[in-house]
């Protein structure tokens, strides 16, 4: 087995071999080594979103270094171009839309479950979304989803923003979730509960750039304690707060909700304002 460091210089080496942009400018192969060093020598699948350019024979850096690095690996690559040239004993590539949602699904179903799933695709806001809702549940017990340049965000010629990042449905949004997803058991209300996905999540590691979700081997345990202290955790939370539930509840469904209701409170400031100004100028 490899140490980390001497894993941190082969791909760095392998990937600068290829031009594999994880290693130059992107500099993901430290976090990478954390992470799939544990693969180095044992069979595993692993599917890559995005293989880069248009021409058969163009692009597949990635799969290519996967392939040197990892000798037992069965590797799959997905991109809306073909790129059968770059086919071999261990690549095997796949013409297949990141946005459509029943193609993911079909091909999951007949080629998976996967150790481990990367979306280097589109980085478009929907896309990234469509692929992680329709690919994490088809990573193996204890592999990884691994989300690069999720950065892209808050990029609107990615259909992303930076103004409103806390109102758009993002990838961004989703990392944020997964303390929640990870701690599912731990909520009180089941009504938020059910807004929560089931998708066992274990740990969230997220470095500049490239984050990774890993998958539980078991289902996380509650831990909310019973009696006592803790005696009427749900009803509590309901006092303080049950009368925003609809608005909290609309809010975890779609954020835009949020961009609504802000609208509808400007809209009623400036009512305000002009009322007052009205009743200013009568009085003058």
């Amino acid at each position: 087995m490899k140490s980390k460091q001497e894993f941190i210089e082969l791909l760095r080496e392998v990937g600068e071999e290829f031009g594999c942009d994880k290693i130059v400018p992107h500099n993901y192969h430290p976090f990478y080594a954390s992470h799939l060093q544990e693969y180095i020598d044992r069979p595993f699948k692993l599917l890559e979103i995005g293989i880069g350019g248009e021409g058969r024979e163009i692009g597949g850096a990635s799969l290519k270094l996967w392939e040197k690095v990892f000798p037992l690996a069965d590797i799959y690559g997905l991109d809306i171009y073909p790129k059968n040239e770059l086919d071999s004993d261990r690549i095997k590539t796949f013409i297949c839309d990141q946005g459509d949602s029943a193609a993911l699904e079909a091909f999951a179903q007949e080629h998976g479950p996967f150790d481990v799933i990367i979306d280097d695709g589109s980085h478009k806001r929907s896309d990234q979304l469509t692929s992680m809702f329709s690919l994490i549940a088809h990573v193996s017990p204890g592999g990884y989803y691994i989300l690069e340049d999720y950065f892209t965000a808050y990029w609107p010629v990615y259909d992303g923003s930076t103004l409103a990042k806390d109102y758009l449905d993002t990838p961004v949004r989703w990392l944020k979730q997964s303390i929640d997803i990870i701690n599912r058991n731990n909520l009180l209300s089941p009504e938020m509960k059910a807004m929560v996905p089931d998708w066992q999540i274990e740990s969230l590691h997220v470095y500049p750039g490239v984050s990774f979700l890993r998958r539980g081997m078991a289902q996380n345990r509650s831990e909310i304690p019973e009696g006592g202290f803790f005696e009427n955790q749900i009803e509590l939370d309901q006092l303080r707060y049950g009368r925003f539930q609809d608005m909290f509840l609309a809010t975890a469904q779609n954020p835009m909700n949020n961009l609504s209701l802000l609208e509808e409170l400007k809209k009623l400031i400036d009512a305000h304002i002009d009322s007052a100004k009205a009743l200013n100028d009568q009085q003058h």
